[in-house]
């Protein structure tokens, strides 16, 4: 991913990038578009501190009280997100510095100075419980619309990670770069479902060591624990109960069925499914076969989070 001087994108010079641009949407945007903007907050990599050197985008969520849910229900993202897309086109200080700009169903596109950049917007949930009550309201195949909308409590569940952790996810993630370089690639494992499995096999890992264990044994721990997870997918139940979010018994309707890896910020986002990019339908339908997971466990083996970033 190519900055604006031809080089990789650092963390560094996204990180500026969003602190330049989140000013700019918190003080003009109303002004241009009569959108109040509630909360601008850094998602993603970046904002769970997962971010690898040289595949750093930047992700976006504009929270606002303005965007009706059942609007959005109804009507999808579409409204607010032109208003946004026109928004870059008019002010003088981002037009000078945006190129590429696209708007999709859920999101407004473009690269700014040579930074890829998402921006999603959302409405505004004072609790998380408000957003599973609403998402209870609607049937299954609507509720993944709301994704966005529980990003600002996956960023709290990366914060209280430990550091360690974060950094096995950024090498599980700069291994997955390696074998899966193109975004959209059959089979490829998103970002999201990498760190929570990371996060699990990490879990396990420490719990079978304990805390006085070198980190080069609890790495070894976390691949093998890893390489278990996505060599026996089909058994997978992963999910985190916490009272600051969800418990299972709270919210049944909304939990998935076996296999899962459950979002530990919405409990209606089953990361087996939504958490990897599918495969050719050749693969994918084998009989006895593992799906869109075909190609993940197929490379597994080779995953090995005791090397260093320059080795993976």
């Amino acid at each position: 991913m190519a900055s604006r001087h031809g080089g990789i994108t650092t963390v560094c010079e996204a990180t500026t990038a969003v602190e330049e641009l989140v000013p700019l949407l918190q003080r003009k945007l109303e002004i241009f578009t009569g959108i109040t903007v509630s909360e601008v907050l850094k998602s993603g990599s970046l904002g769970h501190g997962t971010a690898v050197q040289g595949k750093t985008d930047i992700d976006l969520v504009l929270y606002s009280r303005d965007i009706d849910a059942d609007d959005v229900a109804k009507n999808g993202y579409g409204a607010w997100l032109g208003k946004i897309g026109r928004f870059l086109d008019q002010v003088q200080t981002l037009r000078e510095q945006i190129n590429r700009k696209q708007v999709t169903k859920y999101t407004v596109k473009f690269q700014y100075k040579g930074i890829d950049v998402d921006l999603l917007v959302s409405p505004y949930w004072d609790e998380p419980s408000d957003l599973y009550e609403f998402l209870c309201s609607l049937p299954a195949k609507e509720r993944y619309d709301f994704s966005v909308s529980a990003a600002k409590w996956q960023v709290a569940f990366f914060q209280k990670q430990p550091n360690q952790a974060k950094e096995l996810i950024k090498k599980a993630k700069a291994w997955r770069n390696k074998i899966w370089p193109k975004t959209e690639a059959a089979g490829r494992p998103r970002s999201y479902l990498i760190s929570l499995l990371v996060v699990r096999a990490h879990e396990k890992a420490f719990a079978t060591v304990g805390p006085s264990a070198k980190p080069h044994t609890i790495a070894r721990k976390t691949t093998d624990q890893m390489r278990y997870l996505v060599n026996n997918h089909k058994e997978l139940d992963v999910y985190w109960e916490s009272d600051e979010y969800y418990m299972r018994r709270d919210y049944p309707e909304l939990l998935p069925d076996r296999p899962c890896i459950v979002d530990p910020a919405n409990p209606a986002n089953n990361l087996y499914t939504t958490g990897i990019n599918r495969c050719h339908p050749r693969e994918r339908n084998k009989p006895g076969g593992d799906g869109n997971w075909t190609r993940f466990k197929r490379h597994i083996d080779s995953l090995d989070l005791t090397k260093t970033m320059e080795e993976i």
